[in-house]
């Protein structure tokens, strides 16, 4: 045998080995920078989420707001609750502590969101989330928190666009059962 020939196929299999492990590479640091866009979007927003619970934890602790105690902050989340309660019904402190409590809640939420729209959260996990947090916007007073965090631009587009789209999608049946 031709020792050009064989040099020549140890080239041309040197070659294609340096392809595939380019090809490899390639593949591997896509991955890679997916997984880092989704880590860093879901960290960003679970900070901010922090930012927002200490926030409404520091409010508790005000000598202002604990007049009336425990019972005062049940009767003020009951109301935000309440299907038949409007905006009107609290006071700017109440609305200021509940904007805090799901503001952090939403982040939490949004940070999902950056995990499932990088393929690491399971659907099923995401839509359940998704869900409740289109039940919650439906009733007045959070509709209105809702609309305000909008307007102020805290969340991303994209969150603020998953969770109306799905709101609007959901079917209402008459007498209130979905």
């Amino acid at each position: 045998m031709d020792w050009n020939v064989v040099v020549s196929i140890a080239e041309l299999i040197g070659a294609v080995a340096v392809i595939i492990s380019l090809i490899y590479l390639a593949t591997e640091v896509k991955s890679n920078t997916k997984a880092l866009k989704a880590s860093a979007g879901f960290d960003a927003s679970l900070h901010m989420s922090e930012l927002n619970e200490v926030l409404f934890q520091s409010m508790l602790g005000d000598a202002v707001y604990q007049q009336g105690g425990e019972l005062r902050l049940t009767k003020v989340v009951s109301r935000f609750y309440d299907p038949t309660a409007s905006p009107e019904d609290l006071s700017p402190s109440d609305h200021l502590l509940l904007a805090f409590i799901h503001r952090a809640v939403f982040q939490k939420i949004e940070a999902e969101y950056y995990l499932y729209q990088h393929g690491f959260l399971e659907s099923s996990q995401w839509q359940a989330r998704r869900s409740w947090a289109c039940g919650l916007i439906e009733l007045p007073i959070p509709r209105h928190w809702w609309e305000s965090e909008i307007d102020q631009g805290i969340f991303r587009p994209e969150f603020v666009a998953a969770i109306t789209a799905a709101g609007k999608a959901r079917v209402k049946v008459p007498g209130g059962k979905r």
